[in-house]
């Protein structure tokens, strides 16, 4: 019997991407099976929020509607499931840990969180939301895997409402470097860590793209990419605040930044773990831009709150 793999957030960033990545990997089967690289057969099963908001997954098996905040229907996506891949709610993934407690087919949690200070409980609802999900997996007993990505090179698409109106992007920490990383990687290393044996118990790994950059040296890039000659500017944080107004909530917006200056005190390296877990390289930032070009030909389109996570 094929084992079955469930995917929280299966519409959002990472999730879907992953839904693709698992489905990929499908051998000589029937339908509804997968196969994994070590012969493990699986079924992709896809737990979205609201199916008629963004669609179905491609590549899923089967779909199941639930709030990840809801312990109910928790249990029922997890029935029968063997490996999940975890989104963190604003529950920091409570509703989600009790029902894996009762479930008694889990034997591996893959969650997607963020590098956080240990304090960071006390210092704004992402940063808590990190640390006290993981803490909260851990406690399941059930073998977790933590993957703690750099920032995704969606952030990027912040920047598209300033490229409308002009050729200047306008930032609070121009000079934050970090090595971003494109959530196709992100989504493809949880997919290897998925299909893999779970870890005797937990284990964290981060992940980053191929090379440190800060704002400037990605504007430039993308501005390669798009033909055009882009600058930055430093801004002040509550005027950045209002700029960004119309895509995301202030206190939301403020979180981001919060997180941008713990990032720039911590200094993210670059790690091989994706080709580890993957066998190639992360993509680059280039990469990404040559990918995602269009977006930023529409005037108004700001970052979600998906996006900028």
């Amino acid at each position: 019997m094929p084992e079955t793999v469930l995917v929280t957030g299966a519409t959002g960033t990472v999730g879907r991407r992953l839904v693709a990545a698992l489905s990929g990997q499908g051998g000589q089967g029937g339908q509804g099976s997968k196969e994994s690289h070590g012969g493990r057969r699986f079924t992709v099963r896809a737990l979205v929020r609201d199916p008629g908001r963004a669609g179905p997954p491609e590549g899923a098996d089967e779909t199941v509607t639930g709030d990840l905040t809801d312990s109910a229907a928790m249990a029922e996506a997890l029935h029968g499931v063997s490996t999940a891949f975890v989104v963190l709610a604003a529950d920091a993934g409570d509703a989600f840990a009790q029902a894996a407690e009762k479930t008694e087919t889990l034997r591996h949690l893959v969650v997607v969180s963020a590098d956080a200070p240990p304090d960071s409980a006390h210092r704004g609802p992402l940063f808590a939301r990190h640390v006290l999900g993981e803490a909260r997996m851990t406690a399941t007993g059930v073998p977790v895997t933590v993957l703690r990505p750099a920032p995704f090179a969606t952030q990027a698409l912040g920047w598209a409402a300033d490229l409308a109106a002009g050729d200047t992007v306008h930032v609070v920490h121009p000079d934050l470097a970090v090595p971003v990383i494109d959530p196709r990687d992100v989504a493809e290393a949880a997919a290897a860590a998925l299909r893999g044996a779970p870890p005797d118990g937990s284990r964290v790994l981060r992940l980053s793209g191929p090379q440190i950059l800060d704002v400037p040296e990605r504007v430039r890039v993308l501005g390669e990419v798009l033909g055009r000659e882009l600058s930055v500017a430093r801004v002040e944080p509550d005027l950045w605040v209002d700029r960004v107004a119309p895509f995301l909530p202030e206190a939301y917006a403020r979180g981001l930044l919060d997180v941008e200056r713990y990032l720039h005190e911590r200094r993210l390296p670059v790690v091989p773990t994706v080709r580890e877990l993957t066998g190639r390289a992360p993509r680059s930032f280039r990469t990404w831009a040559e990918d995602h070009a269009a977006a930023f030909g529409a005037p108004g389109r700001g970052p979600s709150s998906k996006e900028t996570s």
